[in-house]
């Protein structure tokens, strides 16, 4: 047995020597489906490290009134703590957001002379807001606009980011939609390829296995050279598209890297942590993929 599957082996790489430009025809058309894969993995990458950071900057900003007791706003911020809807809320004192604008400003010479001239803090108590879900906010929202709440408010700010979680996901479900279109196309023409591929090697090799079904070679003894070429392909495949794929990180990383930098995510880093997972997956696939594309193939000539 254990020389059986040497012999296996064997064939399988002459077979892959002899024919080899059909060899890379197939790994090339295999390499195209795998970068096909690869994009949708990053935009769904990048698209999530997008909207979650979008999200994280959403917030309600309430301005209270300059007249209201520090124990209402005690009370108001107890009570929004209080809701289910509420992740984090954060209280400014006026003092503190003072201080915090004149260090904003201390280039702007009116700004700071307007301030000594008015003598007294214009600004007001602050709370933000922060929901568990962007969903949450309108019935944060609901809550703020009840008449006793709106007597201590000067006024809201809802920071909505809303449009562009709405814009990132619906251009991330357009690009993911043509990547998988994309991959489709490729997966259907890599079974085609790898199918006749191997029907070429049959072709080739029809006397010889004419002469071992004569001498009684069983059917999975016939089988396992072009199953095992099958996995070859796979394998040849799969590393180049990673190679390919990290030269194209190579190129475009710096670019990326700015763009990302707003939203804390970087792609690169994002491969290195799950390589294995990412790696050993798309492999898995594609070796199941040429593998039945082999099985076909051979399994209709032997029954022929």
């Amino acid at each position: 047995m254990k020389f059986t599957f040497y012999r296996a082996i064997k064939f399988a790489f002459q077979d892959f020597a002899r024919n080899i430009w059909l060899s890379l025809v197939t790994i090339t058309v295999l390499i195209l489906a795998i970068l096909s894969v690869n994009i949708l993995v990053s935009l769904d990458a990048i698209s999530t490290s997008v909207v979650s950071s979008a999200e994280e900057k959403v917030d309600i900003s309430v301005f209270f009134k300059q007249d209201v007791e520090k124990e209402t706003v005690d009370n108001f911020i107890q009570q929004t703590q209080a809701m289910s809807a509420v992740r984090e809320v954060v209280f400014i004192p006026k003092e503190d957001a003072l201080v915090s604008f004149k260090i904003k400003h201390k280039d702007d010479a009116k700004i700071l002379e307007a301030l000594d001239v008015v003598e007294k803090n214009p600004l007001h108590d602050a709370l933000i807001i922060r929901a568990k879900d962007v969903d949450d906010y309108n019935v944060i929202l609901s809550v703020l606009q009840l008449e006793e709440n709106q007597e201590i408010i000067k006024e809201q700010n809802y920071t909505d980011h809303e449009i562009i979680i709405s814009r990132v996901k619906t251009l991330s479900d357009k690009a993911r939609s043509v990547s998988i279109a994309l991959t489709v196309i490729f997966a259907f023409i890599a079974i085609l390829i790898v199918y006749n591929a191997i029907r070429v090697t049959i072709y080739t090799h029809r006397d010889d296995i004419s002469v071992m079904k004569l001498v009684g070679a069983s059917n999975s003894f016939i089988k396992w050279p072009f199953l095992i070429e099958g996995i070859l392909f796979s394998i040849f495949s799969t590393i180049f598209a990673f190679i390919i794929l990290y030269v194209i990180f190579g190129a475009v990383g710096p670019y990326l890297a700015d763009f990302l930098e707003t939203y804390n995510f970087d792609l690169i880093r994002y491969y290195n942590d799950n390589f294995l997972f990412i790696f050993l997956s798309q492999l898995s696939a594609v070796i199941i993929l040429n593998v039945f594309s082999s099985a076909i193939a051979v399994g209709k000539y032997l029954r022929a």
